[in-house]
């Protein structure tokens, strides 16, 4: 059920992507831990333009697993209830084990967030950059298009700044 006032009220004092954040502090599971995950991305901000929970997206996704990914979460959101900490069942409040993260295509900047990748005991880091290892080549100059001076910059001098996606995924 939706509560339009609360809805409203988040509407109006939250950011996108603060309650993204809030999504992933929630998460706990195996390896991960939402609550450090942002805990580092907000000691971080100057590394980071921007970032997604999710389940996995494949492209191109011949087999519908991303699709999957999505159908999964709805579900999950659908027939999630409040339980009690003490309950035998729990439900999971948003099943997303994959974290998509913008940031400028720069050394240093990707360095330090793949170090994240290890403190923050991913399974799997990699970094897409439209380069030749990244998918079929429709898809990959589709990439490196979109992230080419796709970063503004109020700074004249910086002027459009290219970007990667960093992706880390937990099992």
């Amino acid at each position: 059920m939706l509560d339009l006032s609360r809805i409203q009220t988040l509407a109006q004092t939250y950011h996108a992507q603060e309650m993204m954040a809030a999504l992933v502090w929630q998460r706990r599971f195996n390896e991960f831990d939402g609550a450090e995950v942002i805990t580092d991305l907000a000691s971080s901000p100057e590394l980071w333009e921007s970032f997604l929970f999710t389940k996995p997206v494949y492209a191109p996704d011949p087999n519908g697993l991303s699709f999957n990914g999505v159908l999964e979460t709805l579900l999950a959101m659908a027939n999630y209830r409040p339980m009690p900490e003490t309950s035998m069942i729990q439900f999971f409040r948003y099943p997303a084990d994959t974290l998509y993260l913008l940031a400028e295509n720069q050394d240093i900047t990707v360095s330090r967030l793949l170090d994240f990748g290890k403190k923050w005991r991913a399974d799997e880091v990699s970094v897409c950059d439209g380069g030749p290892e990244d998918e079929e080549w429709e898809f990959r100059d589709y990439i490196q298009l979109r992230l080419r001076q796709a970063l503004w910059s109020n700074d004249m001098r910086r002027r459009d700044r290219s970007a990667v996606v960093i992706t880390y995924w937990w099992d």
